[in-house]
């Protein structure tokens, strides 16, 4: 718009210049003393300088015209712009307002997923209580069937001694059996001498782990009767409770769990408190704690956990063999089988003809005869074993 303004101004001071020149219609005094011929060559320039005029005049019209026309194509670009700009606005609230509702409905989703967890939190400490029930009920249990077992000691104590005072056992006295029932005759009996035999020793010691433990891990050094003393770890676990002696870990991808025969028996690897070392406590020293009170075990492995009640592992003249296993519960690939014996690669005693599992797998275990192989492959496999005392 300024160059407009200035083209005007340019033609107005060019018109005011030509009139202030002089006219071309001179008076008749003029003619007089002017030289003819000059002055109508002046007269003829200044004819050639307005025609001149006109022409710029007529080039700066067009040019404002042409200008005009461009003002008139920027101003059409600037309302395009101002429409898009409009309707970028419009756009902006109406994502604004899409992303109020999309924080609404997040936050219900929270809500949700908060729900959700503490359902999930409900649930897993209802079923600690559930464990805990279980276990009460199951020393309840014992506790009932060792006092019945207690009270038939008694009575049969009693009949005993009723029959050694009445004279002993004969062919007309009653049978052990009979002993059993209480059903002694009354009748005096001839004397005879009585032999029993010598009472089964039970390993005993006490708990390794303690009572009240409250730590994740706690590390201990013990003592069996007959062996030197070694450290074990006793873990606390939400989920299944306290006083867990670590039995093995072994990690996905090991390196050092496809080992001897007298490796498994003697022990080896870190036990160590973060969790992180991996260890076998051994065959000798697993014997020696399952022997004596009664232990249950807790595996887990790659597929889940499974837990049994009552678990026994023979000596090395069983080959260390699962001589009870219990009632076992969960879905775990690794659980011992009854009267299985422990087999690593250089001493087969899995049971499958033709093939050495322990080889195989690339560690030594109590391999189920009726399993071909482990559910995963060795890289991937990967067992903690746990037991602990239910006395």
């Amino acid at each position: 718009m300024i160059f407009p303004v200035a083209l005007i101004s340019a033609i107005t001071l060019i018109s005011a210049s030509l009139g202030s020149e002089e006219t071309c219609h001179p008076l008749e005094e003029e003619c007089e003393t002017i030289n003819v011929q000059r002055y109508f060559e002046k007269c003829h320039k200044k004819d050639v300088q307005l025609l001149r005029c006109m022409t710029d005049y007529s080039e700066l019209q067009k040019q404002y015209s042409d200008l005009q026309s461009e003002d008139l194509k920027q101003y059409a670009q600037i309302s395009k712009c101002q429409q898009s700009y409009s309707d970028l606005v419009r756009k902006h609230w109406e994502v604004q307002s899409q992303l109020s509702d999309e924080k609404v409905k997040n936050e219900q989703l929270h809500s949700k997923h908060l729900e959700v967890e503490n359902l999930k939190a409900l649930i897993k400490q209802q079923s600690e209580g559930i464990d805990i029930l279980k276990d009460q009920i199951r020393e309840l249990k014992e506790k009932s069937e060792l006092a019945t077992l207690t009270n038939q000691f008694r009575e049969n104590i009693d009949k005993l001694e009723k029959i050694v005072k009445n004279g002993g056992i004969h062919e007309n006295n009653p049978t052990k059996s009979e002993v059993g029932t209480g059903e002694v005759p009354t009748t005096p009996l001839p004397n005879i001498k009585i032999e029993t035999t010598p009472k089964t020793e039970t390993i005993d010691f006490p708990d390794p782990c303690p009572r009240d433990q409250e730590q994740l891990r706690v590390l201990r050094e013990i003592k069996l009767p007959g062996l030197d003393p070694f450290k074990v770890v006793c873990r606390s676990d939400s989920s299944i409770g306290s006083r867990w002696l670590k039995v093995l870990k072994k990690m996905s991808h090991s390196q050092i769990f496809n080992r001897t025969y007298e490796d498994y028996e003697r022990g080896f690897g870190d036990v160590g408190t973060d969790g992180s070392g991996e260890f076998f406590i051994g065959l000798n020293r697993l014997h020696r704690l399952t022997s004596g009170k009664r232990n249950e075990v807790v595996l887990y492995d790659t597929l889940g956990r499974s837990r049994c009640d009552h678990f026994i592992v023979g000596d090395r003249s069983d080959g260390y063999k699962v001589k009870s296993i219990g009632n076992c519960n969960g879905y775990g690939a690794m659980s011992p089988k009854q009267d299985s014996k422990f087999s690593t690669f250089d001493r087969d005693e899995d049971g499958v003809p033709d093939r050495n599992l322990a080889k195989e797998e690339g560690f030594g275990w109590w391999f189920d005869p009726g399993v071909s192989s482990a559910p995963y492959s060795p890289e991937e496999f990967y067992i903690n074993m746990y037991i602990r005392r239910t006395d």
